[in-house]
């Protein structure tokens, strides 16, 4: 009984040491890739914002190139890339190019600095915008190389997973024989806890994890009865760990989604500024520029996810300022907020993305004034946010198409608009809910696309 003991134990602790083992191993290069695609992603604000700005200011002599900071964004800028290059493995070949792509960049910003009217300076400040575009393209063929390094070892923890499962439904299966081997020297006293220990041993087998046996009074199968407890709960925890790791790759795909949003606005709104220079409206250069600032602030908050709904609303108000602007002739909007609501807590970039959704597929294309209303109020301790838009609307089919895509896990291009989808998904997963976004629409007569959420302090 005594060996036979032994040798069960150390069947029962075969796989879950495996398991250990082979999760270990694979969560690390997991999180490896993670950290890398989070650094890769750091890197792209100091080149569209901190250095574009930089050269902006130079351009329209608000800084004079000596004194601007340029060459420290660009340094510092060379430097994380450096760190990456030595860390990184999947997207070794994309941040070498984006270095060589950073030293053009450095040599059209000498040209800046050379130049001497301001025409020249336009135009080279030009030539740095696309180059800049180019770095920013290669940093994302960057983290999708990133992105198929950590789908690379997702499905390397999987296989870890189905082979430790595999391994241990073979060691069970020996362990059945080494029972029946002893079964005819044991009496109806030992026979019971086999049993339930067996019973055990297939709930594991077949996936309930959460199952537990008692500790049996047979004092040669007690370390049985407990090693295959610790198995069930060291296998509930990798399942769950597994899980968490599977959610946070999904959070850091919609925020490479997101960040694929912005650049497309930011490069409007300079042309927009840039008009109204050369056409001497200075004025109205201030307000877009202070809306784009702050629109911008509220966007980075530091890398915070949520904001107060008062600061939602202010960047609300930011982009409809720098949009009102540019389409002065054919857009109007509404905007009421709740009064009280202002404190609550909200994931940020909820509703601009919607309101852009708005004006682009619906204000845009319609060719007369169009109205744009959000609405922000509390219903029953959740706070209820719809936006509505007098546009093109949409048939029945084509509705039928939006309302589909969203709930697929990679949407193909041209059923839905990644504003919409990414709000849709960040809502079911940061707010742990089913539903999301509710879409109605009308063809001819406008769209509301609205979404209740719970309301935090």
């Amino acid at each position: 009984m005594r060996t036979a003991q032994i040798t069960l134990v150390v069947l029962m602790l075969i796989p879950a040491l495996l398991a250990i083992s082979l999760m270990w191993q694979h969560s690390a290069r997991y999180h490896r890739v993670i950290s890398h695609v989070e650094e890769i992603s750091r890197l792209s604000p100091v080149i569209k914002d901190e250095l574009l700005s930089s050269t902006m200011d130079i351009v329209f002599g608000r800084t004079r190139f000596e004194d601007g900071l340029q060459y420290d964004i660009l340094d510092k800028a060379g430097r994380q890339l450096d760190l990456l290059i030595d860390s990184g493995e999947a997207s070794r070949i994309e941040l070498e190019v984006s270095r060589r792509i950073l030293g053009t960049l450095r040599g059209y910003v000498n040209q800046l600095g050379q130049s001497v009217t301001v025409d020249e300076q336009i135009r080279v400040n030009e030539e740095i915008v696309q180059v800049a575009e180019l770095f920013l393209n290669m940093l994302q063929e960057a983290v999708n190389a990133e992105i198929r390094a950590s789908a690379q070892a997702s499905d390397l923890m999987q296989a870890g997973v189905r082979t430790a499962v595999i391994v241990e439904i073979a060691l069970l299966a020996l362990s059945f024989l080494v029972a029946l081997v002893t079964q005819r020297r044991l009496s109806q006293f030992i026979r019971v806890p086999i049993s339930r220990l067996q019973t055990f041993a297939n709930q594991i087998a077949s996936g309930q994890l959460s199952e537990r046996t008692r500790e049996t009074e047979v004092e040669e199968l007690r370390s049985l009865t407990n090693s295959l407890n610790t198995m069930a709960i060291k296998l509930e925890q990798l399942v769950a760990q597994n899980r968490r790791e599977q959610e946070n790759l999904k959070k850091s795909e919609l925020r490479t989604l997101q960040a694929q949003i912005t650049p497309h606005f930011l490069y409007n709104t300079l042309d927009a500024i840039v008009w109204l220079a050369e056409a001497g409206q200075g004025s109205q250069v201030i307000e877009i520029t202070n809306a784009l600032s702050n629109f911008f602030r509220i966007s980075l908050n530091n890398g915070k996810d949520w904001v107060s709904i008062k600061e939602e609303w202010e960047h609300l108000q930011g982009y409809l300022t720098i949009q009102k602007i540019r389409y002065r002739d054919i857009l109007q909007y509404e905007l009421h907020l709740e009064e009280g609501l202002k404190e609550q807590t909200i994931l940020k970039l909820l509703i601009q993305p919607l309101v852009e959704n708005a004006i682009y597929h619906g204000i845009k294309n319609r060719r007369a004034l169009g109205l744009v209303q959000v609405e922000a109020r509390e219903a029953e301790g959740r706070l209820q946010v719809s936006v509505r838009d007098n546009g093109m609307g949409m048939d029945e089919e084509r509705l039928a198409q939006v309302r589909a895509a969203l709930t697929e896990d990679e949407p193909t291009a041209g059923q839905v608009g990644y504003g919409l989808y990414s709000v849709d998904q960040r809502i079911k997963l940061h707010y742990n809910q089913a539903e999301g976004l509710v879409i109605t629409s009308e063809q001819g007569r406008g769209t509301t696309v609205s979404f209740s959420v719970p309301l935090k302090d």
